[in-house]
């Protein structure tokens, strides 16, 4: 890897880290990353440019550095790889602050089709097709996963009608840079990092931050107040926010893992049990937006239904 560096970047470090897929170093007292890129091919000058936008905002996102022969990515044994310069301690886990702090800041900056994911409806109803048709293939394998996936996928669709309904409002909604997926043990070499970043509502990145935080243990509800107290949400936005709290993106990416990366099917039972919790946790959010926006928020009749009072 010294070589690598040496050649493609007249880059010397001493000492080279290798963590997980990555190689982390220092040089004349600056660090980097060199980072295996995962995505398609085709994201990479989409990123690189939202990266240069970012970095003129002030944001401290990683810096993609160029190769000596003036290229984004540069092929180690036939992977893709990208340089990275870091400006922040990447080892001190994010808060909700540093979120919103990234996704208020990157409103606006233009970004190409290619990393929209703002059509919610269309992505998980494509998604929820692709999981029912794969279920009856693998069931023999993974029959408990298969049980519970009914359940989630059923409530996808409620969260597909909720956005539906939303997206019918004419009413301001923020676009800005977000995450792939974000998680409330994230660290900031993930929060910065502009390998993961997707173009959508600003609301994507808090409710992915908060269902984890849920299933992590973590008070997901004082997150919900604390957000909506410190940030200004529309009307439209906060039933965005809800339509996608309602959306089980924690079961469908540990669903995927398990199949893909063959982890044992029992890694499903840590969220299955905690699906009556999380249904009281959208009940009480349902109340508190009510009681903040004073306006009709539309209820998922199941879950109050429930009588959680």
């Amino acid at each position: 890897m010294e070589n690598i560096l040496n050649y493609y970047y007249s880059l010397h470090p001493q000492e080279i880290s290798h963590k997980d897929d990555k190689y982390f170093f220092e040089y004349l007292n600056f660090k980097y990353v060199f980072e295996p890129f995962t995505r398609p091919l085709s994201d990479i000058d989409c990123l690189y440019k939202i990266n240069r936008e970012m970095i003129s905002r002030g944001i401290l996102v990683h810096e993609i550095i160029i190769n000596n022969e003036n290229k984004i990515i540069t092929y180690v044994n036939n992977t893709p790889y990208v340089l990275m310069e870091l400006y922040v301690n990447c080892d001190v886990r994010i808060n909700l602050f540093d979120l919103c702090y990234i996704n208020n800041n990157s409103v606006g900056i233009e970004c190409e089709k290619l990393l929209n994911r703002y059509d919610w409806v269309t992505l998980w109803e494509t998604k929820n097709d692709y999981f029912e048709a794969q279920i009856n293939e693998i069931a023999k394998k993974y029959p408990n996963l298969c049980n519970y996936a009914n359940y989630y996928i059923g409530l996808a669709e409620n969260a597909i009608m909720y956005v539906k309904e939303a997206n019918k409002i004419e009413e301001t909604t923020l676009i800005s840079v977000c995450h792939k997926r974000i998680n409330s043990k994230n660290t900031l070499f993930e929060l910065y990092n502009p390998l993961r970043y997707v173009y959508d509502f600003r609301v994507r990145d808090v409710c992915e931050y908060i269902k984890s935080a849920f299933f992590n243990g973590e008070n997901s509800y004082e997150i919900v107040k604390e957000y909506f107290k410190n940030n200004y949400i529309s009307y439209k936005e906060a039933l965005l926010f809800y339509g996608r709290l309602l959306y089980p993106s924690y079961f469908f990416d540990l669903y995927d893992d398990i199949v893909n990366n063959d982890l044992s099917e029992n890694l499903i039972e840590d969220i299955a049990i905690m699906s009556c919790d999380y249904e009281l946790f959208l009940y009480k959010v349902y109340v508190f937006l009510s009681k903040l926006y004073s306006r009709y928020i539309p209820p998922v009749e199941w879950l109050i239904k429930r009588s959680y009072t």
